[in-house]
């Protein structure tokens, strides 16, 4: 399967990876083997191959942190997904064909649908940031920047839903 490796560290993307073919293997106890169908890409990307999220490392690497596909091998002992299943998942390696995913960070889907790549990065991004980090109460006005972008889009409908008013810049 092919796969996309951070090769040296750069904010040029495309300068910083290569496509790579590896092999496919079992998937080891615990885990799943999912072939993606649909990648998130997000400003995130770039910074990782930045080297900015985890200061130190050094290529190569894989990158990418979500997807959508489907099960296609289960390691011993999984119990929750099967072969066929529909899932999402963040993870680190997710730009590629295959990838071997924990159980525990695979979320079943209904089915595989590429408008469920955003709850991932963008829908937690917007709730953490609300919920956690802003004490998000009923009542209150919210100023969403940057509201046209999907954590900003996310932010908006989850105020709404909270009961505040919202006032969203582009």
């Amino acid at each position: 399967f092919r796969k996309l490796v951070v090769e040296r560290i750069s904010r040029n993307f495309r300068e910083a990876t290569r496509i790579v073919t590896a092999p496919i293997q079992a998937p080891a106890a615990g885990s799943v083997l999912v072939r993606n169908e649909f990648c998130g890409i997000n400003a995130s990307d770039v910074n990782f191959t930045a080297g900015t999220y985890l200061p130190g490392v050094k290529p190569p690497f894989d990158c990418g942190f979500e997807a959508v596909g489907t099960v296609k091998s289960v390691g011993e002992g999984v119990t929750k997904v099967k072969p066929g299943d529909p899932v999402l998942y963040l993870d680190y390696g997710a730009f590629s064909e295959m990838k071997e995913v924990k159980e525990r960070s695979c979320i079943q889907l209904p089915s595989v649908m590429p408008e469920a790549i955003s709850l991932a990065t963008s829908g937690l991004t917007a709730s953490i940031a609300l919920e956690q980090v802003g004490d998000l109460k009923a009542g209150e006005t919210v100023l969403v920047t940057a509201a046209a972008g999907a954590t900003g889009s996310y932010a908006v409908q989850l105020a709404k839903m909270a009961g505040c008013h919202v006032i969203g810049t582009c």
